[in-house]
């Protein structure tokens, strides 16, 4: 199979992407009731989930556009074929 380390690559960001959103979001919670204010509580909140969001979106881009690109690839090198044989 062609390209099986990027497709490894990308299904590890994938991974990656949920374990930093769940630990971001369990972070974030600890963090919050840990402020001493109740300003302090919903920013933390908030910024955190910000963050975590933003993250993972990244991330979970990042291992679409690498699926993506190998896609692409195959198509390409599906069609360069075909026009070979005719």
């Amino acid at each position: 199979m062609k390209h099986q380390t990027l497709r490894i690559i990308a299904y590890s960001l994938w991974i990656l992407a949920w374990l930093m959103l769940i630990i971001g979001i369990g972070f974030t919670i600890v963090m919050g009731m840990a402020a001493a204010t109740v300003i302090a509580r919903v920013a933390f909140v908030l910024g955190g989930l910000v963050v975590n969001a933003f993250i993972a979106a990244s991330l979970l881009a990042a291992s679409r556009l690498i699926y993506l690109l190998i896609d692409m690839g195959e198509d390409l090198s599906e069609i360069r074929q075909n026009l070979k044989e005719k």
